[in-house]
Protein backbone atom coordinates (compact mmCIF):
# COMPACT_ATOMS: atom_id res chain seq x y z
CA UNK A 1 0.00 0.00 0.00
CA UNK A 2 2.67 2.58 0.93
CA UNK A 3 5.83 2.65 -1.40
CA UNK A 4 8.56 3.70 0.94
CA UNK A 5 10.83 5.15 -1.47
CA UNK A 6 8.15 7.11 -3.10
CA UNK A 7 8.53 11.16 -2.70
CA UNK A 8 5.36 13.10 -1.06
CA UNK A 9 3.43 15.61 -3.20
CA UNK A 10 1.89 18.73 -1.12
CA UNK A 11 3.12 21.09 1.80
CA UNK A 12 2.92 18.39 5.09
CA UNK A 13 5.79 16.41 4.16
CA UNK A 14 7.95 18.30 2.28
CA UNK A 15 7.87 21.79 4.30
CA UNK A 16 10.82 21.37 7.09
CA UNK A 17 10.26 24.73 8.56
CA UNK A 18 7.03 23.88 9.85
CA UNK A 19 8.23 20.38 11.29
CA UNK A 20 10.02 21.73 13.49
CA UNK A 21 12.10 21.00 16.27
CA UNK A 22 11.03 16.64 20.98
CA UNK A 23 11.77 17.54 24.56
CA UNK A 24 12.59 14.49 26.42
CA UNK A 25 10.31 14.11 29.26
CA UNK A 26 12.38 15.01 31.90
CA UNK A 27 13.18 18.33 29.97
CA UNK A 28 10.38 20.98 31.21
CA UNK A 29 8.90 23.43 28.77
CA UNK A 30 10.93 26.73 28.70
CA UNK A 31 8.44 29.67 29.87
CA UNK A 32 5.98 31.53 27.87
CA UNK A 33 6.01 28.23 24.75
CA UNK A 34 3.57 26.05 24.82
CA UNK A 35 3.75 21.84 25.23
CA UNK A 36 2.03 18.68 23.87
CA UNK A 37 2.84 15.81 25.98
CA UNK A 38 2.52 13.71 22.94
CA UNK A 39 1.93 13.74 19.50
CA UNK A 40 2.35 11.77 16.01
CA UNK A 41 5.10 12.73 13.74
CA UNK A 42 6.84 11.52 10.18
CA UNK A 43 10.65 10.63 10.51
CA UNK A 44 11.37 13.74 8.26
CA UNK A 45 9.83 15.93 11.40
CA UNK A 46 12.21 14.20 13.70
CA UNK A 47 15.38 14.51 11.34
CA UNK A 48 14.45 18.32 10.99
CA UNK A 49 14.48 18.79 14.83
CA UNK A 50 16.49 21.10 16.65
CA UNK A 51 18.95 20.85 20.16
CA UNK A 52 15.74 22.02 21.59
CA UNK A 53 13.57 19.09 20.40
CA UNK A 54 10.66 18.27 18.46
CA UNK A 55 8.53 21.36 17.68
CA UNK A 56 4.96 22.10 15.56
CA UNK A 57 4.05 25.43 15.20
CA UNK A 58 5.54 26.44 18.16
CA UNK A 59 4.06 23.60 20.62
CA UNK A 60 6.83 21.73 21.92
CA UNK A 61 6.38 17.76 21.62
CA UNK A 62 7.43 16.05 24.69
CA UNK A 63 7.19 12.07 23.28
CA UNK A 64 6.73 11.17 19.97
CA UNK A 65 4.81 8.37 17.76
CA UNK A 66 6.21 6.94 14.78
CA UNK A 67 4.52 4.31 12.04
CA UNK A 68 7.34 3.20 10.13
CA UNK A 69 8.87 -0.10 8.74
CA UNK A 70 11.57 -1.74 9.98
CA UNK A 71 14.97 -2.17 7.86
CA UNK A 72 17.13 -3.68 9.81
CA UNK A 73 17.29 -5.10 13.18
CA UNK A 74 20.98 -5.34 15.38
CA UNK A 75 20.33 -6.95 18.71
CA UNK A 76 23.05 -6.55 21.94
CA UNK A 77 23.27 -7.92 25.13
CA UNK A 78 21.65 -4.34 26.11
CA UNK A 79 19.85 -2.82 23.35
CA UNK A 80 17.86 -3.60 20.57
CA UNK A 81 18.87 -1.07 17.38
CA UNK A 82 15.89 -0.83 14.59
CA UNK A 83 16.88 1.10 11.44
CA UNK A 84 13.23 2.22 10.34
CA UNK A 85 11.72 3.76 7.34
CA UNK A 86 8.89 5.83 6.30
CA UNK A 87 7.91 7.32 3.22
CA UNK A 88 9.56 10.62 4.49
CA UNK A 89 12.85 9.57 5.24
CA UNK A 90 15.05 6.86 7.41
CA UNK A 91 16.80 6.89 11.05
CA UNK A 92 17.53 5.05 13.75
CA UNK A 93 15.45 3.91 16.97
CA UNK A 94 17.31 2.44 20.10
CA UNK A 95 15.06 0.29 22.38
CA UNK A 96 17.12 -0.44 25.81
CA UNK A 97 16.40 -3.83 27.21
CA UNK A 98 14.69 -4.53 30.47
CA UNK A 99 17.29 -6.43 32.01
CA UNK A 100 15.22 -7.72 34.87
CA UNK A 101 12.49 -9.52 32.73
CA UNK A 102 11.17 -12.40 33.73
CA UNK A 103 12.66 -14.19 29.82
CA UNK A 104 13.06 -12.82 26.73
CA UNK A 105 9.78 -12.87 25.00
CA UNK A 106 8.96 -9.75 27.17
CA UNK A 107 12.36 -8.00 26.75
CA UNK A 108 12.55 -8.13 23.53
CA UNK A 109 9.41 -7.64 20.88
CA UNK A 110 8.33 -9.43 18.45
CA UNK A 111 9.35 -7.79 15.43
CA UNK A 112 11.26 -9.04 12.36
CA UNK A 113 12.89 -7.41 9.43
CA UNK A 114 9.85 -5.75 6.86
CA UNK A 115 7.28 -5.79 9.87
CA UNK A 116 5.15 -2.46 10.30
CA UNK A 117 5.38 -0.76 13.86
CA UNK A 118 4.60 2.00 15.72
CA UNK A 119 7.41 3.01 18.05
CA UNK A 120 6.93 5.71 21.04
CA UNK A 121 10.20 7.64 22.29
CA UNK A 122 11.95 10.97 22.55
CA UNK A 123 14.38 12.28 19.64
CA UNK A 124 17.89 12.72 20.61
CA UNK A 125 21.39 13.93 18.63
CA UNK A 126 23.88 11.38 18.35
CA UNK A 127 26.95 12.21 16.69
CA UNK A 128 25.69 14.93 14.73
CA UNK A 129 22.57 12.49 14.12
CA UNK A 130 19.06 12.05 14.92
CA UNK A 131 18.20 9.18 16.93
CA UNK A 132 14.97 8.08 18.28
CA UNK A 133 15.21 6.70 21.97
CA UNK A 134 12.71 4.18 22.06
CA UNK A 135 10.60 3.22 25.25
CA UNK A 136 7.92 1.15 23.58
CA UNK A 137 7.74 -0.96 20.47
CA UNK A 138 4.53 -1.88 19.20
CA UNK A 139 3.97 -4.36 15.54
CA UNK A 140 1.15 -3.39 13.35
CA UNK A 141 -1.22 -6.12 12.17
CA UNK A 142 -3.79 -4.18 10.73
CA UNK A 143 -2.81 -2.17 7.55
CA UNK A 144 -5.30 0.23 8.29
CA UNK A 145 -3.17 1.43 10.98
CA UNK A 146 -0.34 2.76 8.78
CA UNK A 147 -3.34 4.94 7.09
CA UNK A 148 -4.50 6.07 10.47
CA UNK A 149 -1.17 7.27 11.44
CA UNK A 150 -0.77 9.47 8.36
CA UNK A 151 -3.92 11.46 8.83
CA UNK A 152 -3.71 11.81 12.28
CA UNK A 153 -0.43 13.43 11.90
CA UNK A 154 -2.15 15.82 9.21
CA UNK A 155 -4.66 16.00 11.75
CA UNK A 156 -2.53 17.64 14.80
CA UNK A 157 -0.81 19.61 12.17
CA UNK A 158 -3.38 21.69 11.17
CA UNK A 159 -5.01 21.87 14.14
CA UNK A 160 -1.71 23.22 16.04
CA UNK A 161 -1.43 25.60 13.02
CA UNK A 162 -5.09 26.79 14.00
CA UNK A 163 -4.36 26.52 17.75
CA UNK A 164 -1.29 29.28 17.01
CA UNK A 165 -2.84 31.54 14.79
CA UNK A 166 -5.73 31.56 17.44
CA UNK A 167 -2.56 32.76 20.55
CA UNK A 168 -0.85 34.67 17.84
CA UNK A 169 -4.18 37.02 17.00
CA UNK A 170 -5.20 37.13 21.14
CA UNK A 171 -1.06 37.91 21.82
CA UNK A 172 -1.17 40.67 19.20
CA UNK A 173 -4.49 42.02 20.20
CA UNK A 174 -3.44 42.32 23.88
CA UNK A 175 -0.06 44.33 22.71
CA UNK A 176 -1.60 46.78 20.30
CA UNK A 177 -3.97 47.71 22.65
CA UNK A 178 -1.53 48.31 25.54
CA UNK A 179 0.49 50.51 23.21
CA UNK A 180 -2.69 52.66 22.16
CA UNK A 181 -2.15 56.31 23.20
CA UNK A 182 -4.60 57.91 26.06
CA UNK A 183 -7.26 59.31 23.77
CA UNK A 184 -7.66 55.72 22.08
CA UNK A 185 -11.43 55.17 21.71
CA UNK A 186 -10.93 50.43 22.03
CA UNK A 187 -13.25 49.61 24.46
CA UNK A 188 -15.68 52.74 24.66
CA UNK A 189 -18.78 51.22 22.95
CA UNK A 190 -18.18 47.68 21.84
CA UNK A 191 -17.97 44.80 24.11
CA UNK A 192 -14.86 42.59 24.59
CA UNK A 193 -16.07 39.52 23.00
CA UNK A 194 -14.42 38.45 19.04
CA UNK A 195 -15.76 37.20 15.89
CA UNK A 196 -13.56 34.97 13.77
CA UNK A 197 -10.68 35.75 15.49
CA UNK A 198 -11.55 39.68 15.24
CA UNK A 199 -12.30 42.14 18.06
CA UNK A 200 -15.64 44.41 17.85
CA UNK A 201 -12.87 47.17 16.67
CA UNK A 202 -11.40 45.57 13.58
CA UNK A 203 -14.86 44.05 12.60
CA UNK A 204 -16.40 47.78 12.45
CA UNK A 205 -12.89 48.09 9.75
CA UNK A 206 -13.20 44.78 8.30
CA UNK A 207 -17.23 44.79 7.83
CA UNK A 208 -16.81 48.22 5.75
CA UNK A 209 -13.99 46.59 3.25
CA UNK A 210 -16.11 43.30 2.85
CA UNK A 211 -19.61 45.49 1.83
CA UNK A 212 -18.06 47.07 -0.73
CA UNK A 213 -18.62 46.37 -4.45
CA UNK A 214 -16.07 48.32 -6.36
CA UNK A 215 -13.48 46.52 -8.38
CA UNK A 216 -10.98 48.26 -6.98
CA UNK A 217 -12.28 48.08 -2.75
CA UNK A 218 -12.72 50.90 -0.82
CA UNK A 219 -10.39 53.60 -0.14
CA UNK A 220 -8.82 53.83 3.33
CA UNK A 221 -10.52 58.03 3.08
CA UNK A 222 -13.96 56.52 2.65
CA UNK A 223 -13.06 54.08 5.55
CA UNK A 224 -12.00 56.89 7.76
CA UNK A 225 -14.43 59.20 7.14
CA UNK A 226 -16.93 56.38 7.83
CA UNK A 227 -15.41 55.93 11.14
CA UNK A 228 -13.87 58.96 12.28
CA UNK A 229 -16.51 59.70 15.25
CA UNK A 230 -15.83 56.18 16.39
CA UNK A 231 -12.07 55.67 16.53
CA UNK A 232 -8.62 57.75 16.26
CA UNK A 233 -6.32 57.81 12.95
CA UNK A 234 -4.10 55.84 14.99
CA UNK A 235 -5.88 53.08 16.09
CA UNK A 236 -7.76 52.58 11.99
CA UNK A 237 -4.25 52.40 10.21
CA UNK A 238 -3.17 50.01 13.18
CA UNK A 239 -5.83 47.82 12.42
CA UNK A 240 -5.85 48.43 8.72
CA UNK A 241 -1.49 47.41 9.23
CA UNK A 242 -2.66 43.88 11.32
CA UNK A 243 -5.04 42.69 8.83
CA UNK A 244 -3.64 43.11 5.83
CA UNK A 245 -0.20 41.51 7.69
CA UNK A 246 -2.54 38.46 8.95
CA UNK A 247 -4.14 37.79 5.48
CA UNK A 248 -7.71 39.20 5.91
CA UNK A 249 -7.35 42.38 3.37
CA UNK A 250 -5.24 42.92 1.01
CA UNK A 251 -4.42 46.29 -1.36
CA UNK A 252 -5.90 46.26 -5.02
CA UNK A 253 -4.79 49.52 -7.40
CA UNK A 254 -2.32 51.18 -4.91
CA UNK A 255 -1.44 50.88 -1.19
CA UNK A 256 -4.98 53.12 -0.32
CA UNK A 257 -7.62 50.72 -1.65
CA UNK A 258 -8.39 47.51 0.03
CA UNK A 259 -10.61 44.24 -0.18
CA UNK A 260 -11.63 41.28 2.17
CA UNK A 261 -9.79 37.82 1.63
CA UNK A 262 -11.93 34.54 1.82
CA UNK A 263 -10.42 34.40 4.99
CA UNK A 264 -13.13 32.85 7.10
Amino acid sequence: MWNDQSAVGGGFFNSPNQFGNVNTPNQAPKSGRRASRTAPIVIKQALHSGDDGVKIWGTEIQIVSIVARVRNIRMQSTKITYTIQDITGRMRAVLWLDQEADDDEKATPKVQVNDYVQVYGTVKTNKGKKVLMTFKVMPITDVNAITFHYLHCIHNKVKMEADSKKEKVTNNNSTFQSGLPANSMVGVTENTGSVNGLNPRQMMVFNLIRASTQEQGISKQDMYSTLKDRMAQVEFENILEWMCGEGHIYSTIDEEHFRATDAF
